[in-house]
């Protein structure tokens, strides 16, 4: 028997116990929710299966989910550009539009033609990230790189040009679940359009954005990502928005 219900937002702690609850009050073994596309990923990695986005999972299931410990995820996003007047208003126009409640957002200087923006709600979900990131290349027609560490145990980059994806990259491509084989090559990097589009050595990326079937399998994420990120010409994709706040000269975005 499944209980049923409608919910907007991400996953949290609180949501969770609420359904559990629910659940066990009507008698369910298993929850299945009607939610939006952009949490819907949030949803996955708690435990649910995707049905044209109607997200299932046993009430077992989030419980044992509820006890799991994971590693916080962390990222930012770097667009091509000097002009950082034009990322700090994309930030203020889209983050409050971003499901979940946003704590802050700064903007860092540009630095070797990069202008780089972090988000608190952005460094919890991952997938709220890449849409920011997303919308900051449509909006200014930018050359835009997203770059994360998720549950700190695998690296994520995503490169867009103008709101379209042109290479993604996940160390752990099966990670989430089990992908097609189309998929999981897809998810690898495409070293020799990252070089044109960075300034990298494609035979540098080529080495670092390997990919294995177990985080176990390649060196650290931090590690990873880091490295990654001085190929790229962004070593401040290093860390996330707690760090970001704190360095001389980050600017605050309000809203």
């Amino acid at each position: 028997m499944a209980y049923e219900a409608k919910v907007e937002g991400v996953p949290t702690e609180e949501v969770l116990r609420r359904l559990i609850e629910e659940a066990r009050a009507a008698g369910a073994d298993q929850v299945e929710i009607e939610t939006s596309h952009e949490a819907g990923d949030a949803w996955i990695r708690a435990g649910f299966t995707e049905l044209a986005r109607v997200l299932a999972a046993p009430v077992a299931a989030l419980e044992d989910h509820l006890g799991a410990r994971k590693e916080p995820s962390y990222g930012s996003i770097h667009v091509q550009t000097d002009d950082v007047d034009a990322v700090i208003r994309a930030v203020r126009q889209f983050v409050p539009r971003l499901p979940g409640g946003s704590q802050g957002s700064v903007v860092l200087q540009p630095r070797d033609g990069w202008t780089s923006a972090y988000d608190e709600l952005c460094d919890r979900e991952p997938e709220m990230l890449r849409r920011l990131g997303r919308e900051l290349s449509d909006r200014m027609g930018a050359f835009v790189v997203v770059m994360g560490l998720e549950e700190g145990r695998v690296v994520r980059y995503v490169a867009l040009e103008r709101g379209r994806v042109v290479d993604e990259y996940l160390s752990v491509p099966e990670y989430y679940g089990p992908l097609p084989p189309g998929e999981v090559i897809a998810l690898g990097a495409n070293p020799r359009l990252m070089a044109r589009l960075t300034g990298a050595d494609a035979d540098a990326v080529r080495a670092t954005a390997r990919t294995g079937m177990a985080p176990e399998e390649l060196p650290a994420a931090r590690e990873l990502l880091a490295g990654l990120g001085r190929l790229f010409g962004v070593p401040q994709a290093a860390h996330g928005y707690p760090e970001a706040a704190a360095l001389p000269g980050a600017i605050a975005v309000a809203r």
